[in-house]
Protein backbone atom coordinates (compact mmCIF):
# COMPACT_ATOMS: atom_id res chain seq x y z
CA UNK A 1 0.00 0.00 0.00
CA UNK A 2 2.78 2.25 1.03
CA UNK A 3 4.87 1.22 -1.97
CA UNK A 4 1.97 2.00 -4.34
CA UNK A 5 1.68 5.49 -2.96
CA UNK A 6 5.42 6.01 -3.33
CA UNK A 7 5.25 4.79 -6.92
CA UNK A 8 2.35 7.11 -7.67
CA UNK A 9 4.24 9.99 -6.05
CA UNK A 10 7.31 9.21 -8.12
CA UNK A 11 5.20 9.02 -11.25
CA UNK A 12 3.53 12.34 -10.40
CA UNK A 13 6.96 13.86 -9.81
CA UNK A 14 8.28 12.57 -13.12
CA UNK A 15 5.17 13.87 -14.89
CA UNK A 16 5.58 17.20 -13.24
CA UNK A 17 9.23 17.30 -14.26
CA UNK A 18 8.34 16.30 -17.78
CA UNK A 19 5.67 18.99 -17.95
CA UNK A 20 8.04 21.52 -16.45
CA UNK A 21 10.80 20.58 -18.87
CA UNK A 22 8.39 20.60 -21.80
CA UNK A 23 7.04 24.01 -20.90
CA UNK A 24 10.55 25.38 -20.42
CA UNK A 25 11.66 23.95 -23.79
CA UNK A 26 8.66 25.43 -25.53
CA UNK A 27 9.18 28.72 -23.85
CA UNK A 28 12.86 28.57 -24.70
CA UNK A 29 12.11 27.62 -28.31
CA UNK A 30 9.58 30.42 -28.61
CA UNK A 31 12.07 32.88 -27.22
CA UNK A 32 14.74 31.62 -29.58
CA UNK A 33 12.38 31.97 -32.56
CA UNK A 34 11.56 35.53 -31.62
CA UNK A 35 15.24 36.39 -31.36
CA UNK A 36 15.98 34.78 -34.73
CA UNK A 37 13.14 36.68 -36.38
CA UNK A 38 14.49 39.91 -35.00
CA UNK A 39 17.93 39.11 -36.32
CA UNK A 40 16.47 38.20 -39.71
CA UNK A 41 14.48 41.42 -39.81
CA UNK A 42 17.57 43.42 -38.98
CA UNK A 43 19.57 41.54 -41.62
CA UNK A 44 16.80 42.07 -44.19
CA UNK A 45 16.69 45.74 -43.41
CA UNK A 46 20.45 45.94 -43.87
CA UNK A 47 20.17 43.99 -47.12
CA UNK A 48 17.42 46.33 -48.34
CA UNK A 49 19.53 49.34 -47.40
CA UNK A 50 22.53 47.88 -49.20
CA UNK A 51 20.37 47.11 -52.25
CA UNK A 52 19.14 50.67 -52.32
CA UNK A 53 22.67 51.94 -51.97
CA UNK A 54 23.91 49.60 -54.70
CA UNK A 55 21.04 50.69 -56.98
CA UNK A 56 21.88 54.31 -56.29
CA UNK A 57 25.53 53.65 -57.11
CA UNK A 58 24.55 51.76 -60.27
CA UNK A 59 22.22 54.54 -61.36
CA UNK A 60 24.97 57.04 -60.78
CA UNK A 61 27.41 54.89 -62.74
CA UNK A 62 24.91 54.50 -65.59
CA UNK A 63 24.37 58.23 -65.61
CA UNK A 64 28.11 58.85 -65.66
CA UNK A 65 28.60 56.27 -68.42
CA UNK A 66 25.82 57.82 -70.46
CA UNK A 67 27.29 61.27 -69.96
CA UNK A 68 30.75 60.04 -70.95
CA UNK A 69 29.27 58.27 -73.97
CA UNK A 70 27.42 61.42 -74.97
CA UNK A 71 30.54 63.51 -74.53
CA UNK A 72 32.61 60.99 -76.49
CA UNK A 73 30.04 60.93 -79.26
CA UNK A 74 29.89 64.73 -79.35
CA UNK A 75 33.69 64.93 -79.32
CA UNK A 76 34.01 62.38 -82.10
CA UNK A 77 31.41 64.25 -84.13
CA UNK A 78 33.24 67.52 -83.51
CA UNK A 79 36.62 66.09 -84.48
CA UNK A 80 35.23 64.50 -87.64
CA UNK A 81 34.14 67.96 -88.81
CA UNK A 82 37.72 69.02 -89.46
CA UNK A 83 39.20 68.40 -92.90
CA UNK A 84 42.23 69.50 -94.85
CA UNK A 85 45.40 68.72 -96.73
CA UNK A 86 48.99 69.63 -95.88
CA UNK A 87 51.22 69.16 -98.90
CA UNK A 88 54.70 70.24 -99.98
CA UNK A 89 56.47 69.14 -103.15
CA UNK A 90 59.79 69.79 -104.90
CA UNK A 91 59.33 70.06 -108.66
CA UNK A 92 61.25 70.70 -111.86
CA UNK A 93 59.50 73.38 -113.89
CA UNK A 94 60.03 75.10 -117.23
CA UNK A 95 58.40 77.84 -119.28
CA UNK A 96 59.70 76.19 -122.44
CA UNK A 97 60.97 79.52 -123.80
CA UNK A 98 64.73 79.01 -123.84
CA UNK A 99 64.95 78.72 -127.63
CA UNK A 100 62.41 81.39 -128.56
CA UNK A 101 63.33 84.70 -130.23
CA UNK A 102 60.95 87.66 -130.19
CA UNK A 103 59.91 89.64 -133.28
CA UNK A 104 59.38 93.37 -133.32
CA UNK A 105 55.88 94.73 -133.77
CA UNK A 106 54.58 97.60 -135.84
CA UNK A 107 51.69 99.85 -134.81
CA UNK A 108 48.59 100.49 -136.89
CA UNK A 109 46.88 103.87 -137.19
CA UNK A 110 43.90 104.98 -135.11
CA UNK A 111 44.34 102.43 -132.37
CA UNK A 112 44.00 99.50 -134.74
CA UNK A 113 45.55 96.06 -134.31
CA UNK A 114 49.36 95.76 -134.36
CA UNK A 115 51.17 93.71 -136.97
CA UNK A 116 54.32 91.60 -137.03
CA UNK A 117 57.35 93.46 -138.33
CA UNK A 118 59.16 90.78 -140.28
CA UNK A 119 62.41 92.71 -140.14
CA UNK A 120 65.09 92.28 -137.52
CA UNK A 121 64.52 89.93 -134.65
CA UNK A 122 65.36 90.68 -131.03
CA UNK A 123 68.23 88.48 -129.91
CA UNK A 124 69.21 86.98 -127.57
CA UNK A 125 65.59 86.08 -126.78
CA UNK A 126 63.40 86.31 -123.68
CA UNK A 127 65.01 87.79 -120.58
CA UNK A 128 65.47 85.82 -117.40
CA UNK A 129 65.49 82.17 -116.35
CA UNK A 130 62.90 80.83 -118.74
CA UNK A 131 64.15 77.25 -118.96
CA UNK A 132 64.23 74.55 -116.27
CA UNK A 133 64.14 75.61 -112.63
CA UNK A 134 63.80 73.69 -109.34
CA UNK A 135 60.94 74.95 -107.19
CA UNK A 136 59.07 74.11 -103.99
CA UNK A 137 55.29 74.42 -103.80
CA UNK A 138 52.65 74.32 -101.07
CA UNK A 139 50.19 72.95 -103.64
CA UNK A 140 46.59 72.90 -102.40
CA UNK A 141 47.29 72.93 -98.66
CA UNK A 142 44.18 73.90 -96.71
CA UNK A 143 42.28 73.30 -93.49
CA UNK A 144 38.62 73.75 -92.65
CA UNK A 145 35.62 72.70 -90.63
CA UNK A 146 32.17 71.54 -91.72
CA UNK A 147 29.12 70.22 -89.93
CA UNK A 148 25.34 69.89 -89.83
CA UNK A 149 22.48 70.32 -87.36
CA UNK A 150 19.03 68.77 -87.63
CA UNK A 151 16.26 71.39 -87.59
CA UNK A 152 13.69 70.24 -85.00
CA UNK A 153 11.73 67.16 -86.03
CA UNK A 154 11.93 68.00 -89.73
CA UNK A 155 13.90 66.19 -92.41
CA UNK A 156 15.96 69.31 -93.11
CA UNK A 157 19.53 69.86 -91.85
CA UNK A 158 21.30 73.15 -91.35
CA UNK A 159 24.76 72.75 -92.93
CA UNK A 160 27.86 74.94 -92.80
CA UNK A 161 31.55 75.06 -93.74
CA UNK A 162 34.48 77.39 -93.01
CA UNK A 163 37.89 76.87 -94.61
CA UNK A 164 41.16 78.58 -95.51
CA UNK A 165 44.36 77.89 -97.44
CA UNK A 166 47.76 77.39 -95.85
CA UNK A 167 51.16 78.29 -97.31
CA UNK A 168 53.46 75.49 -96.20
CA UNK A 169 56.59 76.45 -98.14
CA UNK A 170 56.78 80.20 -97.50
CA UNK A 171 55.60 82.85 -95.08
CA UNK A 172 52.22 84.40 -95.90
CA UNK A 173 52.32 87.98 -97.06
CA UNK A 174 51.10 90.55 -99.54
CA UNK A 175 50.00 89.23 -102.91
CA UNK A 176 51.34 92.15 -104.94
CA UNK A 177 54.24 90.56 -106.83
CA UNK A 178 55.21 90.16 -110.46
CA UNK A 179 53.48 86.77 -110.55
CA UNK A 180 50.25 87.58 -108.75
CA UNK A 181 48.30 90.52 -107.44
CA UNK A 182 45.49 90.34 -104.92
CA UNK A 183 43.99 92.27 -102.01
CA UNK A 184 42.78 89.01 -100.42
CA UNK A 185 44.40 88.16 -97.08
CA UNK A 186 46.04 84.76 -97.38
CA UNK A 187 45.54 82.25 -94.57
CA UNK A 188 42.55 84.10 -93.12
CA UNK A 189 39.39 82.28 -92.05
CA UNK A 190 36.97 82.24 -94.94
CA UNK A 191 39.55 82.29 -97.73
CA UNK A 192 38.41 78.85 -98.91
CA UNK A 193 34.87 77.63 -99.60
CA UNK A 194 32.83 79.15 -96.76
CA UNK A 195 29.06 78.89 -96.68
CA UNK A 196 25.86 78.10 -94.81
CA UNK A 197 22.88 76.25 -96.22
CA UNK A 198 20.06 73.73 -95.99
CA UNK A 199 20.01 70.05 -96.92
CA UNK A 200 17.13 67.69 -97.55
CA UNK A 201 17.42 64.05 -98.48
CA UNK A 202 14.69 64.29 -101.10
CA UNK A 203 15.47 67.68 -102.68
CA UNK A 204 19.23 68.26 -102.34
CA UNK A 205 21.29 71.16 -100.96
CA UNK A 206 21.08 74.95 -101.08
CA UNK A 207 24.23 76.90 -100.13
CA UNK A 208 24.94 80.62 -99.63
CA UNK A 209 28.40 82.17 -99.38
CA UNK A 210 31.80 82.10 -101.08
CA UNK A 211 32.59 78.98 -103.06
CA UNK A 212 33.66 77.37 -106.30
CA UNK A 213 30.92 77.21 -108.90
CA UNK A 214 29.59 74.06 -110.62
CA UNK A 215 31.57 74.92 -113.75
CA UNK A 216 34.76 74.08 -111.84
CA UNK A 217 33.58 71.37 -109.45
CA UNK A 218 31.93 69.31 -112.20
CA UNK A 219 35.33 68.40 -113.68
CA UNK A 220 37.57 68.41 -110.60
CA UNK A 221 37.67 64.63 -110.67
CA UNK A 222 39.07 64.72 -114.22
CA UNK A 223 42.12 66.61 -112.91
CA UNK A 224 44.55 64.38 -110.91
CA UNK A 225 46.78 67.45 -110.34
CA UNK A 226 44.22 69.59 -108.50
CA UNK A 227 45.99 72.15 -106.33
CA UNK A 228 49.49 71.18 -107.47
CA UNK A 229 51.99 71.54 -110.28
CA UNK A 230 50.49 70.22 -113.50
CA UNK A 231 46.99 71.48 -112.66
CA UNK A 232 44.94 71.62 -115.87
CA UNK A 233 44.03 75.21 -114.98
CA UNK A 234 47.16 76.41 -116.79
CA UNK A 235 44.85 76.09 -119.81
CA UNK A 236 41.36 74.90 -118.87
CA UNK A 237 39.18 77.71 -117.52
CA UNK A 238 42.06 80.16 -117.96
CA UNK A 239 40.95 83.15 -120.02
CA UNK A 240 44.07 85.30 -119.79
CA UNK A 241 47.03 82.97 -119.69
CA UNK A 242 48.08 84.22 -116.26
CA UNK A 243 47.44 83.26 -112.63
CA UNK A 244 43.74 84.15 -112.75
CA UNK A 245 41.55 81.18 -113.64
CA UNK A 246 38.45 83.27 -114.24
CA UNK A 247 36.28 80.30 -115.27
CA UNK A 248 37.47 78.22 -112.36
CA UNK A 249 37.87 80.72 -109.57
CA UNK A 250 36.17 80.86 -106.20
CA UNK A 251 33.41 83.50 -106.35
CA UNK A 252 31.89 85.82 -103.76
CA UNK A 253 28.18 86.27 -103.05
CA UNK A 254 27.12 82.94 -104.55
CA UNK A 255 23.97 80.88 -104.11
CA UNK A 256 24.31 77.26 -105.30
CA UNK A 257 21.78 74.44 -105.64
CA UNK A 258 22.94 70.80 -105.73
CA UNK A 259 20.38 68.16 -106.68
CA UNK A 260 20.25 64.57 -105.40
CA UNK A 261 21.00 61.73 -107.81
CA UNK A 262 18.15 60.28 -109.85
CA UNK A 263 19.22 56.95 -111.39
CA UNK A 264 22.73 58.35 -111.86
CA UNK A 265 21.64 61.79 -113.15
CA UNK A 266 22.18 65.00 -111.16
CA UNK A 267 22.70 68.70 -111.78
CA UNK A 268 24.00 71.83 -110.03
CA UNK A 269 23.27 75.52 -110.61
CA UNK A 270 24.78 78.74 -109.26
CA UNK A 271 24.24 82.49 -109.34
CA UNK A 272 26.73 85.13 -108.19
CA UNK A 273 25.37 88.56 -107.27
CA UNK A 274 27.15 91.43 -109.03
CA UNK A 275 26.93 94.11 -106.32
CA UNK A 276 28.79 96.55 -108.59
CA UNK A 277 27.64 100.18 -108.57
CA UNK A 278 29.52 101.09 -111.78
CA UNK A 279 27.57 100.45 -115.02
CA UNK A 280 30.79 99.25 -116.69
CA UNK A 281 31.85 97.11 -113.70
CA UNK A 282 35.03 99.14 -113.36
CA UNK A 283 34.99 99.18 -109.54
CA UNK A 284 35.34 96.60 -106.81
CA UNK A 285 31.98 94.97 -105.99
CA UNK A 286 30.46 95.97 -102.67
CA UNK A 287 31.58 93.56 -99.95
CA UNK A 288 34.56 92.17 -101.91
CA UNK A 289 38.30 92.75 -101.53
CA UNK A 290 39.11 92.13 -105.20
CA UNK A 291 37.43 92.66 -108.54
CA UNK A 292 35.17 89.94 -109.87
CA UNK A 293 36.94 86.98 -111.40
CA UNK A 294 39.81 86.99 -108.86
CA UNK A 295 41.27 90.18 -110.36
CA UNK A 296 43.06 92.79 -108.27
CA UNK A 297 42.24 96.47 -108.89
CA UNK A 298 45.00 97.84 -111.10
CA UNK A 299 46.04 94.50 -112.58
CA UNK A 300 45.52 95.98 -116.05
CA UNK A 301 47.99 98.83 -115.38
CA UNK A 302 45.18 101.39 -115.34
CA UNK A 303 45.14 102.85 -111.86
CA UNK A 304 43.06 101.00 -109.27
CA UNK A 305 40.28 99.97 -111.60
CA UNK A 306 38.64 96.62 -112.45
CA UNK A 307 39.19 97.03 -116.20
CA UNK A 308 41.05 93.75 -116.57
CA UNK A 309 38.19 91.32 -116.02
CA UNK A 310 35.70 92.90 -113.64
CA UNK A 311 32.16 91.74 -114.35
CA UNK A 312 28.66 92.13 -112.96
CA UNK A 313 26.66 88.99 -112.16
CA UNK A 314 27.45 85.41 -113.16
CA UNK A 315 25.41 82.25 -113.54
CA UNK A 316 26.02 78.70 -114.66
CA UNK A 317 25.42 75.04 -114.02
CA UNK A 318 26.27 71.47 -114.89
CA UNK A 319 24.60 68.18 -115.79
CA UNK A 320 26.21 64.94 -114.60
CA UNK A 321 25.70 61.22 -115.08
CA UNK A 322 27.51 58.44 -113.22
CA UNK A 323 27.14 54.68 -113.28
CA UNK A 324 29.77 52.15 -112.33
CA UNK A 325 33.15 53.43 -113.50
CA UNK A 326 31.64 55.85 -116.06
CA UNK A 327 31.26 59.58 -115.39
CA UNK A 328 29.97 62.15 -117.93
CA UNK A 329 29.39 65.86 -117.48
CA UNK A 330 28.59 69.07 -119.36
CA UNK A 331 28.88 72.57 -117.84
CA UNK A 332 28.26 76.22 -118.79
CA UNK A 333 29.01 79.58 -117.15
CA UNK A 334 28.44 83.20 -118.18
CA UNK A 335 30.08 86.38 -116.84
CA UNK A 336 27.96 89.44 -117.57
CA UNK A 337 29.52 92.60 -119.06
CA UNK A 338 33.20 91.87 -118.45
CA UNK A 339 35.35 95.01 -118.56
CA UNK A 340 38.51 94.51 -120.66
CA UNK A 341 39.25 98.13 -121.50
CA UNK A 342 42.84 97.67 -120.32
CA UNK A 343 43.57 94.98 -122.93
CA UNK A 344 46.38 96.00 -125.25
CA UNK A 345 46.22 99.78 -124.91
CA UNK A 346 46.25 99.70 -121.13
CA UNK A 347 49.38 97.57 -121.07
CA UNK A 348 51.52 100.69 -121.66
CA UNK A 349 52.68 99.30 -124.97
CA UNK A 350 53.72 101.50 -127.92
CA UNK A 351 52.61 98.79 -130.38
CA UNK A 352 49.19 100.43 -130.46
CA UNK A 353 50.36 104.00 -131.13
CA UNK A 354 48.40 105.28 -128.16
CA UNK A 355 51.19 106.75 -126.04
CA UNK A 356 50.97 110.55 -125.77
CA UNK A 357 53.15 112.20 -128.42
CA UNK A 358 54.00 108.93 -130.20
CA UNK A 359 50.86 108.23 -132.16
CA UNK A 360 47.18 109.07 -132.56
CA UNK A 361 46.46 108.74 -128.84
CA UNK A 362 44.39 111.07 -126.69
CA UNK A 363 46.94 113.90 -126.43
CA UNK A 364 49.15 113.78 -129.50
CA UNK A 365 49.91 112.30 -132.88
CA UNK A 366 48.49 112.90 -136.33
CA UNK A 367 44.75 112.91 -136.81
CA UNK A 368 41.94 112.43 -134.31
CA UNK A 369 42.18 109.74 -131.65
CA UNK A 370 40.69 106.36 -132.41
CA UNK A 371 37.03 105.95 -131.44
CA UNK A 372 38.14 102.73 -129.75
CA UNK A 373 40.05 104.71 -127.14
CA UNK A 374 38.50 106.28 -124.06
CA UNK A 375 39.56 109.90 -124.69
CA UNK A 376 36.53 111.70 -123.29
CA UNK A 377 37.43 115.01 -121.59
CA UNK A 378 35.93 113.77 -118.35
CA UNK A 379 37.55 110.35 -118.62
CA UNK A 380 39.91 109.00 -115.99
CA UNK A 381 42.92 109.03 -118.28
CA UNK A 382 42.50 112.68 -119.29
CA UNK A 383 42.01 113.60 -115.64
CA UNK A 384 45.27 111.80 -114.92
CA UNK A 385 47.00 113.70 -117.74
CA UNK A 386 45.80 117.01 -116.30
CA UNK A 387 47.01 116.26 -112.80
CA UNK A 388 50.24 114.42 -113.63
CA UNK A 389 51.41 115.49 -117.10
CA UNK A 390 54.91 114.10 -116.65
CA UNK A 391 53.83 110.71 -115.31
CA UNK A 392 51.19 110.49 -118.01
CA UNK A 393 53.92 110.15 -120.63
CA UNK A 394 54.48 106.59 -119.33
CA UNK A 395 50.77 105.80 -119.38
CA UNK A 396 48.24 105.07 -122.07
CA UNK A 397 44.47 105.37 -122.44
CA UNK A 398 42.21 102.36 -122.09
CA UNK A 399 39.71 101.18 -124.65
CA UNK A 400 36.31 102.77 -124.47
CA UNK A 401 33.93 100.74 -122.29
CA UNK A 402 31.35 101.22 -125.04
CA UNK A 403 33.30 98.69 -127.08
CA UNK A 404 35.34 96.60 -124.65
CA UNK A 405 32.72 95.67 -122.04
CA UNK A 406 31.00 92.47 -123.16
CA UNK A 407 29.68 89.10 -122.00
CA UNK A 408 32.07 86.19 -121.70
CA UNK A 409 30.94 82.59 -121.49
CA UNK A 410 32.48 79.13 -121.43
CA UNK A 411 31.18 75.62 -121.94
CA UNK A 412 32.81 72.21 -121.60
CA UNK A 413 32.06 68.52 -122.02
CA UNK A 414 34.04 65.82 -120.26
CA UNK A 415 34.11 62.16 -119.41
CA UNK A 416 35.98 59.69 -117.26
CA UNK A 417 36.19 55.91 -116.97
CA UNK A 418 37.71 53.94 -114.08
CA UNK A 419 38.86 50.45 -114.99
CA UNK A 420 38.74 47.71 -112.36
CA UNK A 421 42.50 47.13 -112.55
CA UNK A 422 43.28 50.70 -111.33
CA UNK A 423 43.56 52.80 -114.50
CA UNK A 424 41.49 55.98 -114.90
CA UNK A 425 41.19 57.78 -118.25
CA UNK A 426 39.81 61.35 -118.43
CA UNK A 427 39.09 63.72 -121.33
CA UNK A 428 37.75 67.30 -121.37
CA UNK A 429 36.91 69.70 -124.21
CA UNK A 430 36.21 73.39 -123.58
CA UNK A 431 35.24 76.45 -125.61
CA UNK A 432 35.38 80.11 -124.50
CA UNK A 433 33.83 83.18 -126.10
CA UNK A 434 33.91 86.95 -125.65
CA UNK A 435 31.20 88.83 -127.52
CA UNK A 436 33.07 91.96 -128.65
CA UNK A 437 32.80 93.91 -131.93
CA UNK A 438 34.98 92.70 -134.78
CA UNK A 439 37.18 95.79 -134.46
CA UNK A 440 38.47 94.49 -131.14
CA UNK A 441 38.88 90.86 -132.07
CA UNK A 442 42.62 91.35 -132.59
CA UNK A 443 43.11 91.56 -128.80
CA UNK A 444 40.54 88.87 -127.97
CA UNK A 445 42.93 86.27 -126.56
CA UNK A 446 40.13 84.79 -124.50
CA UNK A 447 38.23 83.29 -127.42
CA UNK A 448 39.59 79.78 -127.90
CA UNK A 449 39.05 76.06 -127.45
CA UNK A 450 40.95 73.76 -125.12
CA UNK A 451 41.56 70.04 -124.67
CA UNK A 452 42.70 68.03 -121.65
CA UNK A 453 43.70 64.36 -121.46
CA UNK A 454 44.78 62.63 -118.24
CA UNK A 455 45.80 59.10 -117.26
CA UNK A 456 46.03 57.95 -113.66
CA UNK A 457 46.98 54.55 -112.28
CA UNK A 458 46.47 53.46 -108.66
CA UNK A 459 48.35 50.57 -107.05
CA UNK A 460 49.05 49.15 -103.58
CA UNK A 461 45.32 49.29 -102.86
CA UNK A 462 45.10 52.95 -103.80
CA UNK A 463 47.88 54.01 -101.43
CA UNK A 464 50.08 55.11 -104.35
CA UNK A 465 49.37 56.52 -107.78
CA UNK A 466 51.09 57.88 -110.87
CA UNK A 467 49.45 60.35 -113.25
CA UNK A 468 50.14 62.20 -116.50
CA UNK A 469 48.22 65.03 -118.12
CA UNK A 470 48.34 67.09 -121.31
CA UNK A 471 46.51 70.32 -122.13
CA UNK A 472 46.40 72.47 -125.25
CA UNK A 473 44.66 75.66 -126.33
CA UNK A 474 43.65 76.57 -129.90
CA UNK A 475 42.66 80.09 -130.75
CA UNK A 476 39.35 80.79 -132.51
CA UNK A 477 40.34 83.36 -135.14
CA UNK A 478 38.16 86.12 -136.57
CA UNK A 479 38.51 88.65 -139.36
CA UNK A 480 39.22 92.27 -138.46
CA UNK A 481 40.17 93.72 -141.83
CA UNK A 482 36.68 94.92 -142.74
CA UNK A 483 36.20 96.54 -139.37
CA UNK A 484 39.48 98.47 -139.64
CA UNK A 485 38.19 100.27 -142.71
CA UNK A 486 35.11 101.68 -140.97
CA UNK A 487 34.23 103.33 -137.69
CA UNK A 488 33.41 100.57 -135.17
CA UNK A 489 30.07 100.32 -133.48
CA UNK A 490 28.91 98.26 -130.55
CA UNK A 491 26.80 96.14 -132.90
CA UNK A 492 29.50 95.44 -135.50
CA UNK A 493 28.99 91.81 -136.58
CA UNK A 494 31.77 89.29 -135.99
CA UNK A 495 32.76 86.77 -138.64
CA UNK A 496 34.93 83.70 -138.47
CA UNK A 497 37.57 82.60 -140.93
CA UNK A 498 39.84 79.62 -141.12
CA UNK A 499 43.09 81.54 -141.69
CA UNK A 500 45.12 83.08 -138.87
CA UNK A 501 45.02 86.72 -137.81
CA UNK A 502 47.98 89.04 -137.49
CA UNK A 503 48.30 88.28 -133.79
CA UNK A 504 49.96 84.96 -132.96
CA UNK A 505 48.03 82.06 -131.48
CA UNK A 506 48.85 81.09 -127.89
CA UNK A 507 51.40 78.34 -127.38
CA UNK A 508 49.92 74.92 -126.54
CA UNK A 509 50.20 73.95 -122.91
CA UNK A 510 53.04 71.70 -121.92
CA UNK A 511 52.58 68.18 -120.66
CA UNK A 512 52.73 67.69 -116.90
CA UNK A 513 53.73 64.66 -114.91
CA UNK A 514 53.85 63.91 -111.22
Amino acid sequence: MCSTRVLRSLMALVAALVMACGYSAAAFAQSADQSQDAKIRILQERIDALSKELKSIKDEQDKTTKTVSTVDKAWNTFIKGFFGTLDVSVDETTKGMSDMIAYHWGSAANGGPPYVNNGAKSPPGPFGRVSWMSMMSSNGSNIGYRGSHKIGSSDVDFIYQVSTSIDMAAAPGLQNTWTKSSNTVQGAIGLGDTWVGLRGKDWGQLRFGEMYTPYKTSTDRLNPFTGMLGNYSVVMGNTGGDNRIEFGTRMDHVVTYMSPSWSGFSFDASYSFGQNVDPYNNTTPLGSADCSGANNPGSGNLFLNCDDGGFNYSYGGDLKFETGGLYLTAAYELHSQVNRSSDGIGSNNPYYGALPGSGPGCTGGVGPPSPLLDCSPSGQYMTFVGEFPVSAQAGSPPYSPLYDVADEWAMKIGGQYRFAFGLTVSYLWEEMHRNVPAALEFQNERQRTGDWIALEYEFNGGADRVAAGWATATRITTSVRAAMASRPTATTPRTRRSSTTAAPAPRPGAAATR
